[in-house]
Order: structure tokens, then sequence, then C-alpha cells
């Protein structure tokens, strides 16, 4: 769902290439570049900010880290602006751990030691945060919360053991916040309905 579809593998003497499904649609970039009100909307941003979270815990889910998040690589679809991830190529899994892609601009800094054990899921989520203040720089997003803030604080601390451990500890987190305005909602209707009955 939140993945380019890959037909074929070929290669000759020079390269290896992959064929994928053609996506109708432009990569984050190029969407900051044409319409940067499209994230200034709450909505949309909410929609994307998730999309992406749940693409990557695919991901981690098979023991796989993308390792190359940048706008580049994530496609929004020309209907419904989904997210497509696309450009798998520098993916680490438990098979091939020498494949980590390197961009200075949303690479988590553990990617330029020299102990790939110290990458793992933890170094998708820093670039997740990094892509994300990245469109906030750009978009000038003024609806973005405190919250979401403190989210994305978390997710791009230097240190692996300061940020959120996986992708379902930033939902399950997401989660328990909107528990909390559930029934903080919830007791005020309450309160206001028995005043209203006190009173009358």
């Amino acid at each position: 769902k939140y993945f380019a579809k890959y037909l074929s593998l070929h290669e000759n003497k020079d390269d290896i290439y992959l064929i994928m499904d053609f996506i109708n649609g432009q990569c984050v970039e190029e969407k900051l570049q044409v319409n940067p009100a499209y994230f200034t909307h709450a909505i949309n941003y909410e929609k994307f900010f998730m999309q992406l979270l749940k693409g990557l815990r695919i991901l981690h889910s098979k023991n796989i880290a993308y390792l190359d998040l940048k706008p580049e690589n994530i496609l929004l679809t020309q209907v419904n602006n989904d997210v497509k991830i696309i450009d798998l190529g520098f993916c680490l899994d438990d098979t091939y751990g020498q494949t980590a892609g390197y961009n200075k601009d949303f690479a988590a800094p553990e990617l330029f030691g020299n102990n790939s054990k110290n990458i793992d899921a933890r170094s998708d989520i820093y670039s997740f945060g990094k892509l994300m203040l990245h469109i906030n720089k750009i978009c000038v997003i003024k609806h973005l919360s405190l919250f979401r803030k403190k989210i994305l604080n978390k997710c791009t601390q230097e240190n692996p053991e300061d940020r959120f451990s996986s992708v379902d500890e930033i939902l399950r987190y997401i989660n328990r916040r909107k528990q909390v305005i559930v029934f903080a909602s919830f007791t005020l209707v309450i309160s206001i309905v028995g005043f209203f009955f006190g009173f009358y």
C-alpha cells in the first residue's frame, strides 16, 4: 500500500537495475516547490505524517531499515495524495548489513560511523523527524501543536537511545494522547450537563 511495486530485476556488466510500477504523482520535494500550501492544511499534514509512519512500520516489521528517507524518495499520488515510498536500494536487513545510504541532511548520525550495529529502526525514526522538520521549515507550518513538536524533537535526538525505540512506540504515544483528549472532553460535557441539571 505504501510502496512502489517492483516488477523485475535486470543486470548487465556494469549495473543492476529494477523495473517498477509507474506512479502518477510528485515526490515531496516537487510538492514543496509547486504547491507548498498543501502541507499548511492540518488534515493533509496529518495524513502524510501518519501514512509515512505506517509505511516505515511495515518495513521494520520485516526487520528492514530503509536508511535513505528524504523528500525525493517519497511520492504523493496524483489521486488522493497517498504516500508511496520508492527506491529501496539502500535498505538494510539481517542479510545485507552494509548497504546504508548516506544523506547528510536527513541521515541519522550513526550512519556516518563505522559501527553498523548502531543502525536500526531508530535511524529511520531520526530521518522521519528530520524530513517533517524540513517540511515545517519550507511551508512555515503554523498549525503544528506542541505535542507534535515534542514527537519530532524526540525523533531527532543525536543519541539513538534517546529516540523512540520504534514506530509502534510513536503510534502508541499518539493514541494515548487522543484517549486523554477524548476523556477530558467527555468529562467536560458531563460537568456542563451536571451544572445545568443542578441549576434547574
